[in-house]
C-alpha cells in the first residue's frame, strides 16, 4: 500500500499545482497538500501507474486529457441542489417578468448562463423559473446554457434523471408540474429540457460564443481561484451581460470592484449591469 504522506515530494506537489492552475485556474497551496496527495494516490492506483513519474508520463500522453479531467473533478466539490439559494431564482423571476418583459414580448432571444452547472440542478432550476415567469407562447425564446469543466457532470446533466429525494422541501408542486416520475426517479418534461443546452467548458479558457446574457449564475467558482484569476473572471463575465442583466454569485464571494465593472448590488450576492 502506498503511504500517502510520502507519495509526493514538494517538487511533485508543485508540479500538480501548476497543472491544476494551468488547466482550470484552481489555486492549490501548501494547505491543500494532503488533499492533493490523497487524490493523486488514488489516481495512481486506479490507472496502475508504478509511481508518480509514470503518472506524469501518462498525463503527457494521448490519455492525458482524460486524466486531467479526473484530477480536476476530484479536487473540486460538486455540491449542488435544486433551487439552492432560492433568492437568486426569485431575482431571476422578477428579471424576466419585469426588466426584460418588453424584450420577451417582442420575442427577442433571452439567454441565461449557468457557468458552473455541475450535474444540472442549477440550470434546470433556472428553466423552471423561466417557465413560470414567461407566457407559454414565448417560452421557446428562453435559452439556458449550462457549462462545467467536468465531462461526467455534463453527462449527468444531459441525462436529466434525478432521485425524488433530491426535490427540496415545499417544492413538490413545482416538480409535479414540470417532471415525470418513474419509481424513485424523475426526469424533466420535454418543454423544460428543450430550454437547456449543456456543454463542457473551462471557464478560464476561451469561450466559443460571442452572445451576451441576460442572467449569469457563477456561484462558488472563485473559491478555488487566486485574486488575479477571480478579478479577471468577474471582468469577463460582466462584459458578457446585457445592460439590466444580472449576475448571481456564491454566498462567500464578492465582486469588490463592481462599480468599475458597471455593476451595482441588488440583493444577496447579486449584481445588476447598469452601464
Amino acid at each position: 500500500m502506498i503511504n500517502n504522506h510520502k507519495l509526493l515530494s514538494k517538487k511533485d506537489l508543485l508540479t500538480i499545482a501548476k497543472i491544476a492552475k494551468k488547466i482550470s485556474g484552481i489555486h492549490l497551496d501548501q494547505s491543500k497538500k494532503y488533499t492533493i496527495q490523497s487524490v493523486i494516490s488514488r489516481r495512481i492506483r486506479e490507472v496502475n501507474a508504478e509511481n508518480i513519474n509514470d503518472y506524469f508520463k501518462l498525463m503527457e500522453s494521448m490519455e492525458g486529457e482524460y486524466e486531467k479531467d479526473k484530477i480536476i473533478s476530484a479536487l473540486t466539490t460538486n455540491v449542488t441542489s435544486f433551487f439552492r439559494e432560492k433568492h437568486h431564482f426569485d431575482y431571476l423571476h422578477k428579471l424576466l417578468c419585469c426588466d426584460f418583459h418588453a424584450e420577451i414580448m417582442r420575442e427577442e432571444r433571452i439567454r441565461i448562463w449557468s457557468s458552473a452547472c455541475s450535474s444540472g440542478e442549477e440550470a434546470y432550476s433556472a428553466a423552471m423559473t423561466a417557465a413560470e415567469a414567461v407566457n407559454y407562447s414565448h417560452i421557446k425564446k428562453i435559452k439556458i446554457l449550462g457549462t462545467d469543466i467536468d465531462p461526467e457532470m455534463i453527462r449527468r446533466a444531459q441525462d436529466g434523471i434525478y432521485f425524488k429525494n433530491n426535490i427540496p422541501k415545499n417544492f413538490s408542486e413545482k416538480f409535479n408540474k414540470f417532471c415525470d416520475f418513474s419509481g424513485e426517479e424523475f426526469y424533466f418534461s420535454r418543454n423544460i429540457k428543450d430550454l437547456v443546452l449543456f456543454k463542457k467548458l473551462n471557464i478560464i479558457g476561451e469561450w466559443p460564443f460571442q452572445a451576451k446574457f441576460h442572467a449569469i449564475f457563477c456561484r462558488n467558482v472563485t473559491i478555488y481561484f487566486d485574486k488575479k484569476t477571480t478579478d479577471l473572471l468577474w471582468r469577463r463575465l460582466s462584459s458578457r451581460l446585457h445592460v439590466k442583466g444580472e449576475i448571481y454569485i456564491g454566498h462567500s464571494e464578492r465582486i469588490t470592484n463592481f462599480e468599475e465593472l458597471g455593476l451595482r448590488p441588488i440583493g444577496i450576492n447579486a449584481y445588476k449591469k447598469v452601464v
